[in-house]
């Protein structure tokens, strides 16, 4: 679900109903399976996301925040610079 829908709103508790768990239990086995919890897996699945159009297009920052589900340009420069070590512009730039 994660995957298909990263843009989504995905609260741990809607997606525990969703396949009748408690979200305790599916934290629980999210982290067994996936060895993260659902809302580290679904910013690593946005980071992704967020760096491919930014990487391959000139779409513009802020429609590839969007596009993934956060609505905050600096949460998803964040998160990426986290991940890469460097902002989107200097992504972008280092793609030529």
């Amino acid at each position: 679900m994660l995957r298909a829908h990263p843009s989504g709103p995905w609260p741990v508790a809607s997606s525990a109903r969703e396949v009748a768990l408690s979200c305790t239990h599916l934290t629980r086995l999210f982290v067994r399976h996936a060895g993260t919890r659902p809302m580290r897996y679904l910013t690593e699945i946005r980071v992704t996301e967020f760096a491919r159009p930014i990487e391959e297009t000139d779409m513009s920052e802020a429609c590839a925040v969007r596009s993934v589900g956060w609505g905050d340009p600096r949460v998803a420069a964040e998160w990426l610079r986290q991940r890469f070590g460097i902002t989107p512009s200097q992504y972008r730039s280092a793609r030529t």
